[in-house]
């Protein structure tokens, strides 16, 4: 799973699978809901994020309690 912003288009993407989408679904103005082939969420737009959201708190990790990361390539460790 990946987060981006993207400053020149203000949209925050969450890619919840490495896919590319077959199809998108506007779920709610400004949030797109991207879809693979077979109706999965492969990722979420969020357009105009710098104000749906407050950017000055966006942090990647640093969430409370273990977290466990999941490797394909190596078994899972806790951090």
């Amino acid at each position: 799973m990946n987060i981006a912003y993207f400053k020149d288009m203000d949209s925050l993407y969450v890619e919840i699978s490495p896919e590319n989408p077959a199809q998108a679904w506007e779920a709610h103005e400004g949030i797109v809901l991207n879809l693979s082939e077979d109706g999965r969420v492969v990722g979420i737009e969020i357009e105009k994020a710098s104000l749906a959201t407050n950017l000055d708190i966006l942090k990647i990790g640093g969430f409370p309690g273990q977290v466990e990361v999941i490797d394909k390539n190596q078994s899972g460790s806790t951090h």
